[in-house]
């Protein structure tokens, strides 16, 4: 059988046809890096044409959030009490945590204390360790269930999702946006990626150093919901 050979404005056509049907990425969240470096250590950072120019603390911008009470509405950001927090930039909305006392409440599950073991029952064989409320799965539920911040659709981020709320400009843990994130704990919290070398591990990030690692799925982390809208 002969090869076929499309006409040259078909092939216009069906390129144009992708472009259209492909939407545009969304600009990531800035990283709040503000340091710059040579091959060995901390320098000042470079002027244009100068070595090492064109660093990520070159290109810094303000962080973006706004504000939700728990039906999702937005509200002023000089409010002091609010339920959420929607990623201006990447439209995703975060649940924030209150009540952190140093004692966890496993009816509350927005305790900044509670921590869960990771589950999920759609995972085939690597689901993880179930337990009685104190899983990432019930957690979700509860969430859910009560359509808190007006979205019924929570979830564990990516590991890539949950990575873009590290602020790397802090020196100190916890390394987000205590601004919009009160409360938060200096330690690690569970994403909903999976570890390819062993599906029994998923991947973690700390808001203490800012690195990411893969924890046994029955391990007690700290976790932060998000939701893709209302």
């Amino acid at each position: 059988m002969g090869k076929i050979f499309l006409p040259a404005l078909s092939i216009l056509m069906v390129l144009s046809l992708m472009a259209f049907q492909l939407p545009a990425a969304a600009d990531p969240q800035d990283t709040g890096q503000t340091r710059c470096y040579d091959n060995t250590t901390r320098i000042p950072c470079p002027l244009v044409d100068e070595s090492f120019y064109g660093q990520d603390a070159h290109y810094a911008k303000a962080r973006s959030y706004t504000k939700l009470d728990s039906s999702g509405n937005e509200i002023d950001d000089g409010v002091t009490d609010w339920a959420a927090a929607k990623d201006d930039v990447t439209g995703l909305i975060w649940e924030v945590k209150h009540s952190g006392d140093g004692m966890t409440d496993d009816t509350n599950p927005h305790d900044a204390d509670n921590t869960y073991s990771w589950y999920d029952s759609n995972a085939g064989p690597y689901q993880g360790t179930a337990g009685d409320g104190t899983n990432t799965e019930d957690f979700l539920k509860a969430l859910n269930q009560a359509g808190f911040g007006g979205c019924s659709n929570w979830r564990l981020p990516t590991v890539k999702e949950l990575t873009a709320l590290v602020h790397r400009g802090k020196n100190m843990g916890p390394r987000i946006d205590t601004a919009y994130f009160p409360e938060s704990r200096a330690d690690w919290y569970w994403s909903s990626t999976s570890y390819a070398g062993s599906g029994g591990y998923a991947w973690s990030v700390d808001f203490g150093g800012g690195d990411t690692d893969n924890y046994y799925k029955n391990n007690s982390l700290h976790v932060r919901a998000v939701c893709s809208g209302q």
